[in-house]
């Protein structure tokens, strides 16, 4: 067949799909095509169609003489790639000779468009529920699972597959993911995604001095972390009904309450991990044996410890003590060992952390594809995702969907669980706690105004919480996080870390090459947080929630803002000053500071409070006696 151009509109608008599919790349911008490997996608509108989805799982072009279809028009791809859409199609598609409308101008292409005779004999009633819909999926998950254990691994073992699986996790969260939200995916898509993922192993490192001798260090990580991600599962399983009569909405992240119950079982365990980790370095040699006996074996000891009664107690702790909201809200933990030094020196020369080494193995050891459930990936502050072996902080980014699509969900909208769920993770991860940035969803769609500025006083407040006060050796207090390089930089231009306004997706928008730049929702992310066992960030959520809504704080602050704005670049110069020798918080700036916040959290939802105003009572007093304790000791250190 000769070179034709594609029509699509589903899930081959996935670049990750496509590929698996055609074994060809699509990608962001034309001068990265060769038309031969790669490919650009071109936007493009099919008329006198629409598309249909009879069983809530694929798309179907199906004639309308007032319909049409957006899409992306691809090619010329080589003749040899018809074959591979034929099967991919199957018997419910049939190929279409069609015109696409592009910007320059009419095209000719090929779509696949429903087969309705084969359409009509192929629906019923029990593919239209949700629920079945993910069983189903599963099922075929499940046999894609096993054709590629039986081919790599040679064996068709259950608990071994189920280890095939912990390694193929977030190829399996895409899969399921792609299927909800862009519309479905084919059995022979799903089989070519799982198949085609690396199962990762030690062939790297074997000869590796530094990385045998991390190794316990990294495994019992491995370990744990497969515990806790099976835990969640048969949670996630075994109690379906209880969290779908949560009235958890799917604009949350779906793992969210099983993923705090799994931390608090395993957090109350005391010393339950350690053993079991250490039974099994003990069973297994590094590095004669291969990462997936380790995986294995973690499964297999969760079965052993999994303890359905326990399960349903953690799930009525949460659901007796949860108490909602309106804004949504998210957090992304930072942990390192050495501090804010492993990105001031990622080459690791001057100072190592002898545990991790700034998790430079991270990969090898093949956590990147086990601690996706908690959106665990390695963050030098240069690049959220690499394939490349990199130091730098250990990063908990919850909620997220996909790093590489760059795809989240808020976790919550209730302050109490936002709060549990930040603490259990520091618990669970045996990792020095470093810092915590915070996400308020803001309530607008609306592009908010980036440059407004937040009182001094307010700043103050927000710093003397949560800002890291210490007290020196000379006897002084200073507001580490104000005084040190961690939100700081002073290189060429001066900015700081504090709040930023950015946009977030959380679902198909983001499948696309070029997803719309008016999709997604803005959020707030305040960026100046320690992270640490002391603090309830309950009433600190609370407090900068109501500051949010009633002040609509913009970002703070970047090298332009500094640049252009002398009003930016006074309060950035004022609020170094102070946190260099602090003074007591006026009992004024205090009181216009609680004021902003509870009226803020007196119109949280539509103009009304979304939480009672005894609740918001009982915040606004935490919060003044953290500002009370802070003044006292600064004023103690006089």
């Amino acid at each position: 067949m000769k070179p034709f151009n594609l029509f699509t509109y589903g899930t081959l608008m996935n670049p990750a799909v496509f590929r698996a599919v055609l074994g060809r790349r699509l990608v962001r911008h034309s001068e990265e095509a060769d038309n031969v490997e790669t490919f650009f996608p071109r936007y493009g509108v099919l008329d006198d169609y629409s598309k249909v989805s009879p069983d809530h799982t694929y798309l179907y072009a199906v004639p309308d003489p007032l319909g049409r279809i957006r899409g992306y028009l691809v090619g010329p791809l080589p003749g040899e790639c018809m074959k591979a859409l034929l099967k991919f199609e199957g018997r419910n598609y049939h190929r279409q000779r069609v015109k696409v409308q592009t910007k320059e101008g009419l095209e000719k292409g090929v779509v696949f468009v429903g087969h309705l005779e084969h359409m009509k004999h192929s629906f019923g009633y029990q593919f239209r529920d949700p629920l079945k819909q993910e069983i189903l999926l599963r099922n075929k998950i499940e046999t894609a699972l096993l054709e590629a254990e039986r081919e790599l691994l040679h064996t068709d073992d259950k608990v071994e597959r189920r280890a095939f699986g912990e390694l193929r996790g977030p190829t399996i969260r895409d899969i399921m993911r792609q299927h909800f939200d862009a519309g479905g995916i084919s059995d022979y898509a799903i089989r070519q995604s799982i198949k085609d993922t690396p199962l990762p192993d030690f062939t790297n490192i074997i000869e590796d001095p530094v990385a045998r001798a991390l190794a316990p260090n990294y495994l019992t990580m491995v370990v744990r972390q497969v515990v806790f991600n099976e835990l969640e599962e048969k949670i996630r399983y075994d109690f379906r009904y209880e969290l779908d009569h949560m009235g958890l909405t799917s604009h949350y992240y779906e793992r969210t309450v099983s993923s705090l119950a799994a931390l608090r079982i395993l957090n109350s365990s005391g010393k339950m991990l350690d053993l079991l980790s250490g039974d099994c370095l003990n069973e297994l040699d590094f590095p004669h044996d291969h990462l997936v006996d380790y995986v294995r074996w973690a499964v297999a000891a969760s079965d052993s410890i999994y303890d359905s009664q326990l399960a349903k107690r953690a799930i009525e702790f949460v659901n007796g003590n949860r108490g909602g909201g309106y804004v949504s809200m998210g957090a992304e933990l930072e942990f390192s060992n050495i501090g804010h030094d492993i990105v001031e020196n990622a080459e690791g020369d001057r100072l190592r952390d002898w545990r991790y080494d700034g998790f430079y193995y991270f990969r090898d050891f093949g956590l990147n594809m086990l601690t996706w459930k908690l959106g665990g990936h390695v963050d030098d502050h240069r690049k959220k995702v690499s394939n490349e072996r990199r130091r730098g902080f250990f990063e908990v980014a919850l909620g997220t969907l996909s790093l590489e699509a760059q795809l989240s969900k808020p976790v919550t909208d209730d302050p109490w669980v936002l709060n549990q769920l930040i603490h259990e993770t520091r618990r669970f991860y045996d990792i020095a706690p470093h810092s915590i940035h915070i996400s308020l969803q803001l309530r607008s769609r609306h592009k908010p105004v980036r440059d407004r500025l937040m009182h001094l006083g307010t700043m103050k407040c927000l710093f003397a919480i949560a800002g890291d006060p210490v007290r020196m050796p000379n006897g002084r207090v200073r507001i580490h996080r104000l005084v040190s390089n961690e939100i700081i930089s002073l290189e060429t231009v001066p900015m700081m870390m504090f709040s930023e306004i950015s946009r977030r997706h959380s679902s198909d928008s983001s499948e696309s090459i070029s997803p719309s730049k008016s999709s997604g929702r803005f959020v707030q992310q305040f960026k100046f947080l320690r992270l640490s066992p002391d603090l309830n960030y309950e009433p600190l959520v609370m407090a900068m929630k109501g500051l949010q809504i009633s002040r609509s704080p913009g970002s703070f602050m970047s090298p332009r803002q500094y640049k252009t704005s002398p009003k930016h670049r006074k309060r950035f110069e004022d609020l170094i000053a102070w946190g260099a020798s602090p003074e007591p918080i006026g009992d004024d700036e205090i009181e216009n500071f609680l004021s902003d916040v509870y009226d803020g959290l007196m119109t949280e939802r539509r103009g009304k409070p979304a939480h009672t105003e005894a609740y918001i009572a009982w915040a606004i007093n935490e919060v003044r006696k953290m500002l009370k304790q802070f003044n006292d000791l600064v004023s103690s250190a006089k």
